[in-house]
């Protein structure tokens, strides 16, 4: 009885690690992995293991965390005194997962739930990269003029399951300084397409140009999808499809 009580409490009680096949995934990517439990001083119950994909982020000034996705590895199970388990595991990276940028660390934590008890808990950094569909399009992007300059949060603008969406924010290098302040995509990337918002800020130009910019009605909006057929194992009718767009809002 003194055992249960102590183990309540965190004493003597069981222990959890994550260990992940690598520490980089990419959007839509299998993340691969085993939970390690060590039992304590006293046998217990676990009524669960569950993952926890967490992003930490800044808005107005204020620290937030929000689960991105939460996974249930187990049902209820024993775990014996000083007894190991090791439970692999296999998730989906989710395809609407922020990628990792400066100040906002994404991370897996892990949890063993045991009623009326402290539940043990394990925090992994993990890095997310954009989807290999994501990548195609902002390198075509690039070729036509652009330079990727700063990935961001934003609220409240775009549909999403989450409170933000990430804007990819490209500054124009070529002919194109002319005429754009920048460009910004938001992207939803799938298996084997993306949907993508496509946002053109143009350069005020002359009085017209410059009213609306004072306005902020300088902003052109676009949606459009992009299959993988036009990116691989060619660019280059993405590439017609982006400079048809930049010309015809010159």
């Amino acid at each position: 009885m003194f055992g249960k009580v102590l183990s309540s409490l965190g004493v003597g009680a069981a222990k959890v690690d994550t260990r992940l096949e690598k520490s980089t995934y990419r959007q839509g990517e299998l993340v691969r992995g085993e939970v390690f439990i060590q039992g304590g001083q006293f046998p217990q119950q676990i009524d669960e293991i569950y993952l926890y994909l967490m992003v930490h982020y800044h808005y107005e000034d204020k620290e937030e965390e929000h689960v991105i996705n939460q996974f249930r590895l187990t049902n209820t199970f024993q775990i014996g005194e000083r007894e190991t388990k090791v439970i692999p595991f296999e998730i989906e990276m989710p395809f609407d997962a922020p990628i990792s940028t400066g100040g906002s660390p994404i991370y897996l934590k892990t949890g063993l739930d045991i009623k009326m008890a402290l539940d043990p808990k394990d925090k992994d950094g993990i890095e997310v990269l954009p989807h290999p569909l994501v990548d195609h399009v902002l390198h075509t992007i690039e070729e036509v003029g652009f330079r990727l300059t700063s990935v961001e949060y934003a609220f409240d603008k775009f549909y999403s399951r989450h409170p933000f969406v990430q804007e990819y924010h490209l500054t124009p290098v070529g002919s194109y300084r002319n005429y754009y302040d920048k460009i910004s995509v938001v992207f939803y990337p799938d298996d084997e397409f993306v949907d993508t918002i496509f946002i053109l800020d143009r350069k005020a130009v002359d009085l017209m140009s410059s009213m609306e910019e004072a306005l902020n009605l300088d902003e052109r909006l676009f949606r459009f999808t992009v299959d993988r057929k036009e990116v691989i194992p060619s660019n280059k009718a993405l590439k017609k499809k982006l400079v048809d767009l930049l010309e015809q809002h010159i």
